[in-house]
């Protein structure tokens, strides 16, 4: 792989389900790495199909590329790309090399992707999405979370960590909704295992899930009042006045954490409201918690809600945070219970 299939490949990986016409990638190509000229794109192209790695149609008088998922050689290719980057990474900064080799002792059985590396690093921070294998129990998810917080404590640097089995990964990644693991796809590095990281986005399109990594990167501090009443109705918590108005489908976990950001005390109180009414993955919520500083708010929360709703993920929610040594915010128990009732939540009424 020459330096300008591998930056081909970068830019393709950012979203890996995406159609793009060659002068696009030509551009994208140039934003991301500097520089590119359509003729050498073109033919380093042609070399890429003929491998089986991108698959080029003509569309008018433009062609337009795209990975070739069906391929499995695509999944070596772009292997042999984060490796790459990996190297590129390591070399540079001595203290992803600690982290990588902590991570690497014993080996590591499951993908684990590094986000966002380069700007994460100068905040002496560390972003990592780590995919469970379905055998892991319980147990084992619980000494995960405990040696990444040994590792955090022993290489002094904050480690934020998101880690999803098959079922909620994929979940994710269908879901039609904004969401954190579709960003931080579109800005990962796999560390560890890329080629089981990107076999399982390969399977994950054999089994029909759309492909789609989104650039740009949600901060639910900033989300528009416009698009929180909307999706606080589109999951079950409609408020007074005029109904909200269309806007932008964004995850429940995402809702979650801007409502807890903006501080509003009835809408807070409201939390419990459509985490009964709706399903959602814990472990986002959890690891959006944790980067956003709002852990013991999210506890009070899941603690009271556990009181109306059962289900394993929330009991495991809640251990972990406990774990974790998380101290409570508690929250206001007589406001939600009515709040329950008076939204039809409370299932035992």
């Amino acid at each position: 792989m020459d330096e300008l299939e591998f930056r081909i490949l970068d830019t393709l990986s950012r979203d890996p389900g995406r159609q793009m016409s060659i002068s696009a990638l030509a551009r994208d190509i140039k934003r991301l790495h500097g520089t590119a000229y359509y003729s050498n794109t073109h033919k380093a192209l042609h070399r890429l199909q003929k491998e089986g790695v991108v698959h080029l149609t003509k569309a008018g008088s433009s062609s337009q590329v795209s990975l070739d998922l069906r391929n499995r050689q695509t999944i070596g290719a772009l292997s042999e790309m984060d490796l790459r980057k990996r190297h590129s990474l390591l070399s540079g900064r001595e203290e992803l090399q600690r982290l990588f080799d902590s991570l690497s002792d014993p080996p590591s059985i499951a993908p684990v992707s590094l986000i966002d590396a380069e700007r994460n690093a100068k905040l002496n921070r560390a972003e990592l999405l780590i995919q469970i294998p379905g055998w892991i129990s319980d147990a084992g998810t619980k000494i995960l979370g405990d040696g990444l917080r040994e590792m955090e404590a022993r290489l002094n640097m904050r480690i934020d960590a998101l880690a999803l089995d098959e079922k909620g990964f994929r979940s994710l990644l269908a879901a039609p909704d904004r969401n954190a693991l579709k960003e931080m796809l579109s800005r990962q590095t796999a560390l560890l295992g890329p080629d089981l990281f990107w076999s399982g986005i390969r399977n994950a399109w054999a089994h029909g899930i759309r492909i789609q990594f989104d650039r740009d990167e949600t901060n639910p501090a900033k989300m528009s009042e416009h698009d929180l009443a909307y999706n606080l109705a589109r999951f079950g918590f409609s408020e007074f006045g005029s109904p909200a108005k269309e806007g932008e489908s964004i995850g429940i976990e995402y809702v979650v954490i801007a409502v807890l950001l903006k501080g509003d005390a009835r809408r807070i109180q409201g939390i419990p409201v459509i985490l009964a009414k709706n399903p959602a993955n814990y472990a986002l919520l959890l690891f959006l918690s944790k980067k956003y500083g709002i852990q013991g708010e999210l506890m009070g929360l899941l603690r009271t809600l556990a009181k109306y709703k059962e289900g394993q993920d929330l009991r495991r929610a809640l251990l972990m945070l406990e774990a974790a040594g998380v101290r409570e915010v508690k929250v206001n128990e007589t406001s939600v219970r009515e709040m329950m009732r008076t939204y039809h939540a409370d299932a035992r009424t």
